[in-house]
C-alpha cells in the first residue's frame, strides 16, 4: 500500500465487488463482504464479518461494529453507529447521527437523529436544537 493521503486499509479477507465506492480513510474488516453498487463514504469503519449488500449507500463517518448485516438498498445518513449483530433490513433509511444499539433488527426507516433499543426508537438527549449541518 502506498501513503497516499486517501489511503483506504482493505483487509485481503474482505470480498468487495468490482463495481464498489470506497472513500478516503475507511477501514474494511476481515471476511466483510461488500454487494454490487454498495458506496461507501470517507472515515467508515466496517468491522469483521460485516455484510452490505447490494446498491445501499453508507455516508460518511460511520461505524458498523462486526457482524452487522445491512441489507439492499440501505442508506446509512453520516455519523451513523451500528452496534455488534445489528440488522438493517431491505431499503430502510436511517438518519445521520443515529445509533443502533447490538443486535437490534430495524425493519422501518428513521430519518430523524435517534437511538434504537430494545426494539424502539427513542429521541437521543443532544436532538433538540440541533442545527442540521449538511
Amino acid at each position: 500500500m502506498s501513503n497516499q493521503a486517501n489511503q483506504k486499509k482493505i483487509h485481503p479477507r474482505a470480498v468487495i465487488s468490482e463495481d464498489v465506492m470506497i472513500g478516503n480513510e475507511t477501514t474494511i474488516g476481515a471476511g466483510a463482504i461488500i454487494g454490487a453498487g454498495v458506496i461507501i463514504g470517507d472515515d467508515c469503519q466496517v468491522g469483521t464479518g460485516v455484510i452490505i449488500e447490494a446498491n445501499s449507500r453508507i455516508e460518511n463517518n460511520c461505524v458498523l461494529e462486526p457482524g452487522v448485516i445491512i441489507g439492499r438498498q440501505v442508506t446509512l445518513g453520516k455519523n451513523t453507529r451500528i452496534g455488534i449483530g445489528a440488522r438493517v433490513t431491505n431499503g430502510v433509511t436511517i438518519g445521520p447521527d443515529s445509533v443502533i444499539k447490538i443486535g437490534e433488527i430495524i425493519l422501518k426507516d428513521m430519518i430523524y437523529k435517534m437511538v434504537f433499543k430494545r426494539g424502539a426508537w427513542i429521541y437521543r438527549e443532544d436532538s433538540l436544537n440541533h442545527k442540521n449541518e449538511d
